[in-house]
């Protein structure tokens, strides 16, 4: 039964003197560290520091009468209520835990085809008129046709001027393009500015917590991120580029 009871003791956590502490005061009445020690043979010192752990862990008590102090151990049921109102305490935290470590949401999706295009634009527009997004950075190395760029722009500022919109846009377009029809429908939006022999050859939406990255190889592709982190870093390394290009 002991070796039982040892087993359970050590799985809760409890270190061997601990244990050999507590099973001694088991059916005892008060007794002092000194009777404790010398019954035990141990170090008196060390039979006090055992006695204040194993009170700090709910399972001895301590009462002092006059100078002297008596230790005798609690209640079972003593100690689970303990251990229940600390689980209790810890699920409480639980929630507020989960905030600070929470991941930011990823999600992606890839669109094909001119038709797919179109829905990103829909999409993006659609995010705009809800008042989800209230800014978009392009980073772009051709306004293709194929985009439906022309009819997306028309689409914000005829919604913007309805409804009295904020909208911050920027772009940063291969200069070979400044002079582009859809470019200069751009300027109505924000501002456009020019960089020399933009190396990618996508074109990159950034926009509230979405990357989006459009190309065409064998037929237009468009692959949309949804994540704060990805966004803030992209929105990031566009400011720096922002810097370098020209108007």
């Amino acid at each position: 039964m002991e070796e039982k009871i040892t087993n359970i003791l050590r799985e809760y956590g409890l270190k061997e003197s601990e244990i050999n502490i507590y099973l001694y005061l088991v059916g005892k009445k008060e007794l002092t560290a000194y009777k404790i020690a010398k019954d035990l043979k141990i170090n008196r010192s060390t039979c006090y520091d055992v006695l204040e752990r194993l009170i700090s862990k709910g399972f001895v008590s301590k009462r002092e009468i006059g100078k002297t102090n008596y230790y005798s151990i609690n209640e079972i049921s003593s100690i689970i209520s303990k251990l229940k109102s600390k689980e209790i305490i810890l699920n409480s935290l639980m929630p507020e835990l989960e905030k600070l470590q929470t991941v930011p949401e990823m999600k992606i999706r890839e669109l094909e085809n001119v038709e797919g295009r179109k829905q990103f634009n829909f999409n993006v527009f659609k995010l705009f008129q809800k008042k989800e997004i209230d800014s978009i950075y392009i980073l772009g190395n051709t306004p293709s046709p194929t985009t439906g760029l022309g009819i997306f722009v028309e689409k914000l500022i005829e919604e913007g001027i309805k409804r009295k919109l904020k909208f911050n846009y920027k772009a940063i377009w291969d200069i070979k393009f400044k002079n582009h029809e859809i470019i200069k429908k751009f300027k109505k939006v924000g501002e456009n500015k020019f960089l020399e022999k933009i190396p990618s050859k996508s074109g990159t939406f950034i926009y509230g917590e979405y990357v989006a990255f459009l190309f065409t190889i064998d037929k237009p592709y468009t692959i949309e991120i949804k994540n704060k982190l990805i966004a803030e870093e992209m929105k990031s390394y566009f400011n720096h580029l922002w810097k370098l290009a020209k108007t």
